[in-house]
């Protein structure tokens, strides 16, 4: 589940390396796109996630996430995360069991969507690869490297995008088992009026579900 959700969170992921020509102008884009989305009172986003395994079979799924300072709500895989930006609460949908537990430094880093952008400060190398059109939308194309292959899961990450809009479009992900997840924005929304209770677990509206307090 931890890896599912990593993979949602992390919507752009960079870091601070020399890594041939173009890599200032990778920086500068991914910093461009960070200093927007912080901008942004609230996100909205709706998404597709593509798992292709390495026989060719795909698994397609659709989600949500909702993001508030550093707050958030996700939706994945028939279950839902709720972060107040203290405690999260994972409530797997089907075994009818919410687990709670309190957001640690390491976590809120990892999971938090407000902090994903500024992960480019460790852990990547990465090199820009071409400005190019794909459906009907010009983007930018950054692949990202782990500076520590041995303990990653992935062997690279590709970024696109929007060029207009500085707004991540598409992410995908190439794990060394040549599993590939690809994940896709379908609609980016900002500045609404989102709720606190939002980001919260309300147990009211949830009757019959196990509570599983790991605090």
């Amino acid at each position: 589940m931890k890896k599912i959700i990593s993979l949602i969170s992390v919507l752009a992921i960079c870091s601070v390396a020399v890594f041939g020509q173009n890599t200032k102008n990778a920086k500068e884009i991914l910093d461009k796109v960070s200093q927007k989305t912080k901008s942004y009172s609230t996100v909205n986003i709706t998404y597709s996630m593509v798992h292709t395994s390495p026989d060719g079979a795909n698994d397609k799924t659709n989600g949500t996430l909702l993001m508030k300072g550093n707050k958030y709500q996700i939706s994945i895989l028939d279950n839902m995360l709720y972060c107040d930006g203290k405690t999260l609460w994972t409530h797997m949908i089907e075994e009818k069991e919410v687990v709670v537990s309190t957001v640690g430094k390491d976590d809120s880093d990892m999971l938090n969507p407000a902090k994903v952008l500024t992960m480019y400060e460790k852990g990547f190398k990465y090199k820009f690869i071409q400005d190019r059109f794909e459906a009907s939308r010009a983007i930018y194309v950054i692949d990202l490297y782990p500076e520590d292959v041995a303990n990653s899961e992935y062997s690279k990450v590709r970024l696109s995008i929007d060029k207009d809009k500085s707004q991540l479009w598409k992410a995908e992900y190439f794990a060394k088992d040549g599993n590939k997840y690809t994940i896709t924005v379908n609609t980016f929304k900002v500045n609404e009026q989102i709720p606190d209770a939002s980001f919260t677990f309300d147990k009211a509206k949830n009757p019959g579900v196990k509570v599983i307090d790991e605090r």
